[in-house]
């Protein structure tokens, strides 16, 4: 027969087990690299996404009035949940708004084939990734690496993208800065999304 004391002790231990659990989790989603409220608003400010106040999940960037708009899905910090992704062979404009009715086609430069970029969002029709926003990084992920995830360019820049990447350096406060943003298209670049490929 279960007595009082019994109950009370098992009911004690599953308590015990349920906050240690509890605080696991608080302790996990603290350091899951989700953007703050602060970095949440300024990437919706610069890359041309609305989110809904009261569920901040459903965010969208385009032409509402005509219709002619993507969802868009916010990734989490290039530092602490890095989404890699690189650039085709191909030079690509990056653009301040996704390529929709309305858009002016403005651009905040240009960046080479092959640049390392961190993808901090995508927009997307019907769960299909079409363009990311992306920001090229100061670094590089290659077998000159030697052992580190990302390091040092081996290589300079050609001339016509130095202008563009002149102020892009890791910075011990915020992550990166002055690093260039903008949206490529999906078919532009490649994204990483089962993480860096290993260094060949």
């Amino acid at each position: 027969m279960i007595t009082l004391k019994q109950t009370l002790c098992g009911i004690t231990i599953f308590l015990s087990v349920l906050s240690l659990s509890f605080t696991q989790a608080l302790a996990a989603s603290s350091n899951s690299g989700d953007l703050s409220a602060k970095e949440q608003a300024e990437l919706q400010q610069a890359a041309g996404i609305t989110c809904d106040a009261n569920k901040n999940a459903t965010c969208i960037a385009g032409n509402v009035e005509s219709g002619d708009y993507y969802n868009v899905r916010i990734y989490g910090d290039c530092i602490n949940a890095a989404y890699f992704g690189r650039i085709s062979d191909k030079p690509v404009s990056l653009r301040k708004t996704v390529a929709t009715t309305g858009t002016d086609g403005k651009t905040e430069g240009a960046l080479a084939s092959e640049q390392l970029v961190c993808i901090k969002a995508a927009a997307q029709v019907n769960a299909t990734d079409m363009e990311y926003y992306v920001m090229a990084l100061p670094m590089d992920h290659g077998p000159e690496c030697k052992g580190e995830e990302l390091c040092k360019k081996p290589q300079p820049l050609p001339k016509d993208y130095q202008e563009t990447m002149a102020n892009c350096q890791s910075d011990s406060q915020k992550g990166y800065s002055g690093c260039p943003q903008g949206w490529v298209f999906a078919s532009e670049m490649e994204a990483y999304s089962n993480g860096l490929p290993s260094a060949q």
